[in-house]
């Protein structure tokens, strides 16, 4: 032992190695602590991926680095370089290390105003439609809506972005929308109701005879509950500019399970308020009375509930952008308002954000720099609106004619 104290040489080396013993003592009984290892050798030599606390530094061997986390199943978690290593149901997936986010551009930001204009719309065309679909409906039906409902925006072709809402849209990708794609009023009713405009601004509706037990599929056990069905037509009047709604009329058709239906040629009873949008429903009802009490019910499922847009129509001109608060609270006195609804306020953003673009390229056109760079981040970031989706209307529901459904 003194000739080795009395080697320099000789004793730095062997506390080199003193210390390189220690180190993996201490990695291995942390490793042991963290997976639960017995000691056993592991086949993959996968252990010695694992970094115990300490050995990141700048002081120890750049081939010791943390990465994923092997977990006890096997699988990895976490990051490594460039990727990241995450669960997904059943399985282990590598995705790309996300980038960056940049800030939003002013473009950017007027269209993510205007996808929340369609998002904030179709909010409140299902509000106002609840007692048609009665909240059965498939798990997709709100984010499809959504996309309807954009689409028949962007698809304006009198006015452009920030001075525009569904009033100027396209409302053909609203009709033949399905509230219900496991059970589609398409399939369920072979005969196809035809719903026209009359000049005096009616709603004609038009539909050939039919069969119950040919024309009507229905499920085996709804038929042996019942035998009476109800095709209900509802015509429903909105107005986004002065954030009401009204139903306007409503019309019942029974048919009786092993009987003919003659053919249907009438007239929606009511007057559509001016400078509304119009949207004509059906839904496909099954009814069953109550020994009880004689009551009519109804008996639809989640698994089968048809209903879907069958007409969308913009009554003459609709009513001017900018109505005052006074103007809209007169309307709210005798129709029902659009709680919610905030797309008035989205297209005064939408019009700010135009200016402040004008001025942007106003600034380029003469050589400086503009103050609205398309690095500039939007203090002020719209929220993502809130959709409703309350599972809750069990019972049955009436129309009253210039107010809201009763529940």
């Amino acid at each position: 032992m003194q000739d080795l104290a009395s080697n320099p040489v000789v004793f730095f080396i062997l506390c080199l190695n003193c210390e390189f013993v220690l180190t993996f003592l201490l990695y291995y009984l942390n490793f042991t602590l963290q997976t639960g290892s017995s000691g056993a050798h592991d086949p993959l030599d996968l252990r010695f991926n694992h970094s115990p606390p300490g050995l990141n530094d700048a002081s120890v061997s750049p081939l010791i680095t943390i990465m994923a986390i092997l977990e006890k199943n096997g699988a990895l978690r976490g990051t490594a370089g460039t990727v990241v290593f995450r669960r997904f149901r059943t399985h282990t997936v590598v995705q790309k290390l996300p980038e960056r986010k940049k800030g939003q551009t002013l473009a950017s930001r007027a269209s993510a105003c205007e996808f929340g204009l369609a998002s904030t719309s179709a909010a409140s065309i299902r509000d106002a439609l609840k007692p048609v679909f009665r909240n059965r409906h498939d798990g997709a039906m709100v984010n499809r809506f959504n996309s309807a409902v954009y689409h028949s925006i962007l698809g304006s072709r009198t006015a452009a972005r920030g001075n525009r809402d569904l009033h100027d849209g396209d409302l053909d990708c609203l009709k033949g929308f399905e509230f219900n794609a496991e059970s589609p009023l398409s399939e369920a009713l072979k005969v196809k109701p035809v719903v026209s405009l009359s000049p005096e601004g009616r709603i004609r509706i038009q539909m050939d005879a039919l069969h119950s037990n040919t024309d009507l599929k229905v499920p085996a056990k709804f038929r042996e509950m019942t035998g009476r069905f109800r095709l209900r037509f509802l015509v429903t009047a909105l107005n986004f500019r002065s954030e009401y709604y009204e139903y306007v009329a409503v019309k019942d058709v029974t048919v009786i399970n092993g009987m003919a239906l003659e053919a249907q040629d009438f007239e929606m009873e009511g007057t559509i308020p001016e400078g509304c949008m119009v949207l004509v429903t059906l839904s496909l009802e099954c009814l069953m009375r109550n020994s009880t009490d004689d009551a009519i019910e109804l008996i639809n499922t989640l698994s089968f509930s048809p209903a879907a847009i069958l007409a969308a129509f913009q009554i003459a001109e609709a009513t001017p952008m900018g109505q005052s608060a006074e103007a809209k609270k007169q309307a709210w006195d005798d129709y029902s308002m659009m709680e919610g609804y905030n797309g008035n306020t989205l297209l005064v953003k939408m019009a700010e954000l135009a200016e402040l673009a004008a001025a942007g390229q106003k600034e380029q056109r003469r050589g400086k720099p503009s103050e609205g760079g398309t690095e500039e981040r939007d203090p002020g970031r719209m929220k993502k609106q809130a959709v409703s989706t309350s599972q809750s209307d069990e019972g049955a529901s009436f129309v009253v004619i210039g107010k809201r459904f009763g529940f």
